[in-house]
């Protein structure tokens, strides 16, 4: 009996975004790649965005340039900006394990003063 594959959009879809997480080399970059915006259509275009406080701009994508290659795929590339859901997105750059970083926002956050226009 042989198997089938049966590749569909969202499969394509989570293998770029995998791949995505191996071209990762700090958090900040492994959290731009799991909120990337990734679409897959049927006539092998797709499309990723990228926060670019995550992702810098000039870093490359190979391994998901290879999947997409594999794929047969032609990637269309885009940044945004703003989608990050702490402040400091810089921060994450600076550590290479979730644990590390969560406690250097944590810590920024906690030497900011309450804001004295709130009432």
């Amino acid at each position: 009996m042989a198997l089938t594959m049966e590749m569909d959009s969202k499969k394509a879809e989570l293998l770029l975004r995998a791949a995505l997480l191996d071209d990762a080399s700090n958090v900040g970059e492994k959290l731009a790649a799991l909120t990337a915006d990734i679409k897959v259509d049927d006539d092998g275009d797709a499309w990723i965005t990228l926060d670019m406080d995550l992702w810098p701009e000039d870093k490359g994508a190979p391994e998901a340039e290879a999947i997409a290659k594999m794929l047969w795929l032609e990637i269309d590339w885009s940044i945004t900006e703003g989608t990050f859901p702490f402040a400091w997105p810089g921060l994450s750059s600076h550590a290479d394990k979730m644990t590390t970083y969560f406690k250097m926002v944590l810590a920024a956050y906690g030497e900011q003063r309450p804001d004295k226009d709130i009432k």
